[in-house]
């Protein structure tokens, strides 16, 4: 939670049927979803990141969002 928004990241929501198992295990990469704190209505969404974010890897500061991955990368991203 960043001021009025909330941020979220994680695996897609998706199940291909040769690999069942590929978001889970990292291969699909990652999205990052930011919604209204107020009203819950999705704002935007960065879609596949090469890798997924580490626990606890993302932050909000100065106007900026960060997210650290698994592949160790980390990425800032502004408005």
């Amino acid at each position: 939670l960043a001021g009025d928004k909330l941020f979220i990241a994680g695996p897609p929501d998706v199940i291909p049927k040769d690999d069942p198992l590929a978001a889970f295990e990292g291969r699909l990469g990652a999205d990052i979803w930011s919604f209204s704190a107020l009203t819950g209505e999705k704002l935007s969404d960065i879609q596949h990141l090469q890798s997924p974010p580490v626990y606890d890897g993302l932050i909000a500061a100065q106007g900026c969002l960060y997210i650290s991955t698994a592949d160790g990368s980390v990425y800032c991203f502004e408005k």
